[in-house]
């Protein structure tokens, strides 16, 4: 009964009102820490907010813990947040609300930030490649904001932003990728020797223009533009074709296509042929009256005005003024607002909560409760934790007051249950209170599928391993039921081990198809749609090798994935030309230690998956 209670009281929190945009921004000025990250976004879910834009492109440094970017350069993240993985925190603490988190690629072409260096000098991307620094004719490579950006006609340069794009799609669970500054700086770049040599090339021969407001040259670079968003679309939704895809362009005329003028920006031509599923337009300008011009004329060179997302500065703005631009725009029948920024907000965040935002609500171009399926355990709730040993409360703070802590000697544990929605892979976190005097080991076994179980230790006296860590990615089955244990096994003399709140978040990534048909009163159910791939594995259990076997039922791109008990992607493959007949693919697993796997078969909405045992 307490898990039909929960569910239902869930699909109502988040259908209180029509499905509409209330998104924004978090920049570097608010991740210095976990905890200002973490409230960050707590405010901005208190104030029913449904998406999070994060920052993952950041003056010429990911802020994910890129593999791309390592092989490349030599580092994984932006070393200002060594041993942080920024994407991963704003996910686990944006999913504890069931909130949306699209990665912002804010700088976009912008491969260095030059306000950081003293003496002016370049670095990340064009440290391994120099010549992919965009120039004016003059030679010019510095712009006035202190960028350096890369060469947008450049094959290689377009699939670094894509590789990047499409490695966060492949291993973070993402709702969104919202790609900003596609264009050039201004007008004037653009006299490379590359973007010479490829236009030249295209046009008998003929040199590049010296006035680069020419039409024709304008146009090109602009054609060019187009191409990198068509191929970044595609190639993003190959590898995750539920992750929604946008950009975030500028329009500051009600009479002039300024983007494009000023940027070789064809924005519009993205909307109109379906290379972006929406567009948070900026258009930062007061009074309404200025506001909306610029609005209708956006509307005008559209075919489809509910891609148009209207971008707010609120800063410029009273919170009366706010409240008055949101229902201009609901007036408009847009379906919702981006607000720059969230560092803005603080002001404004008790109006929107008591008047434009008063109900929670979902965006559009998902279904509804998408994020709904989460459940978080806190010490409070006695009746899902169990302790066995000498626990103690712990002067620590932990996630909602004090932690418990246990020392070594005898063996202490504590066994967590949680309400599983529906059947599917679930990201399982564990909270941590850190400390000098904490474990190295904290162990926590993890119970998924029906009696498998698996150990993962997290080090508790690194304090980079606060607050959400997660443990991996498990199958769970609806129902209240065990996730995890923690013991003490492992704790060393003088030491401790603590434990706190608990979280399940399903994986969309992995789980894609989670619908909120009704079951019996609104219960949120698993579905898998149109499967038949016949998906087989043998032998198994393997300690070598094996064969997956597998039918299409229709003749278009797939992907098989194998991933381990944790959610680590072992292999991957993306087919565009299958065949509708019997498919095998061979495996060797000589690297891969003892434990259970599971592969994935995908095509378009349908899904399958097996699990498989390798025995060494």
């Amino acid at each position: 009964m307490k898990i039909f209670v929960w569910v239902v009281l869930t699909a109502l929190f988040f259908n209180t009102h029509a499905q509409e945009l209330r998104g924004s921004w978090i920049a570097r000025n608010q991740m210095a820490t976990k905890e200002l990250l973490a409230a960050a976004i707590d405010s901005l879910a208190k104030s029913n907010f449904n998406t999070v834009y994060i920052n993952v492109w950041s003056r010429g440094y990911p802020l994910w813990k890129s593999n791309l970017f390592y092989n490349e350069t030599g580092l994984r993240i932006d070393p200002v947040y060594t041993n942080r993985d920024i994407l991963a925190e704003t996910i686990a603490e944006a999913h504890k609300h069931g909130l949306h988190v699209e990665a912002w690629f804010e700088y976009g072409f912008v491969g260095w930030w030059n306000g950081d260096v003293t003496p002016p000098q370049k670095g990340g991307i064009f440290t391994p490649h120099p010549n992919w620094v965009a120039r004016t004719k003059s030679g010019r490579e510095l712009d006035n904001s202190s960028f350096y950006w890369m060469v947008q006609t450049r094959k290689d340069v377009q699939d670094f932003l894509i590789g990047l794009t499409t490695e966060i799609c492949r291993n973070y669970d993402i709702d969104g990728i919202e790609l900003d500054r596609v264009r050039y700086s201004h007008v004037g770049y653009g006299y490379d020797a590359y973007t010479d040599s490829l236009y030249r090339f295209e046009n008998n021969n003929t040199p590049l223009p010296a006035d680069s407001t020419n039409a024709q040259f304008l146009r090109w670079r602009a054609d060019k533009i187009n191409l990198f968003m068509k191929r970044a679309y595609d190639s993003i939704k190959a590898a995750n074709p539920h992750v929604l895809i946008s950009n975030a362009p500028s329009l500051y005329s009600s009479s002039s296509y300024t983007a494009y003028n000023e940027y070789c920006q064809d924005w519009v031509y993205w909307v109109n042929n379906n290379f972006v599923d929406y567009v948070q337009l900026q258009m930062y300008v007061s009074p309404w009256s200025t506001f909306s011009s610029i609005v209708n004329f956006a509307i005008s060179m559209l075919q489809n005005k509910s891609k148009l997302y209207p971008a707010v500065a609120v800063n410029m703005l009273s919170t009366q003024e706010l409240g008055q631009y949101i229902t201009g725009i609901r007036n408009l029948n847009l379906k919702g607002v981006a607000l720059w920024y969230s560092l803005d907000l603080p002001p404004y965040f008790s109006s929107l909560r008591t008047g434009s935002f008063v109900n929670k609500t979902d965006p559009p171009l998902t279904e509804e409760n998408r994020r709904a399926f989460y459940h978080v355990v806190t010490l409070k709730d006695t009746a899902k934790i169990k302790y066995n040993g000498a626990w103690q409360q712990s002067t620590l703070t932990g996630y909602s007051g004090g932690c418990m802590q246990a020392a070594s000697g005898n063996l202490s544990t504590v066994s967590y249950s949680a309400d599983v929605p529906a059947d599917g892979y679930y990201e399982v976190y564990a909270y941590q209170v850190t400390a000098t005097n904490r474990t190295d080991s904290a162990a926590y076994t993890i119970y998924f599928n029906t009696g498998d179980s698996t150990m993962v230790y997290v080090n508790q006296s690194n304090t980079n391993n606060k607050r959400f860590i997660k443990l991996g990615d498990f199958y769970l089955k609806k129902g209240l039921r065990q996730i995890l244990s923690v013991s003490n096994k492992k704790v060393k003399a003088n030491t401790f081990i603590n434990t706190d709140a608990l979280m399940i978040s399903l994986n969309r990534r992995l789980s894609p198809d989670a619908t909120n048909a009704v079951d019996n009163g609104n219960t949120p159910a698993l579905k898998k749609k149109g499967l038949g791939f016949n998906l087989k594995c043998y032998p198994n259990p393997t300690n070598s090798d094996n064969v997956i076997t597998f039918t299409l039922p229709e003749n278009k791109p797939y992907s098989v994935r194998i991933y381990s008990v944790e959610g680590k992607e072992i292999f991957s493959k993306i087919a565009e030309t299958p065949q509708k007949s019997e498919n095998i693919l061979r495996f060797g697993y000589d690297n891969l230690t003892t434990g259970v796997y599971f592969c994935t078969i995908q095509q378009n909405t349908s899904q399958e998956t097996i699990k498989f045992v390798v025995l060494k």
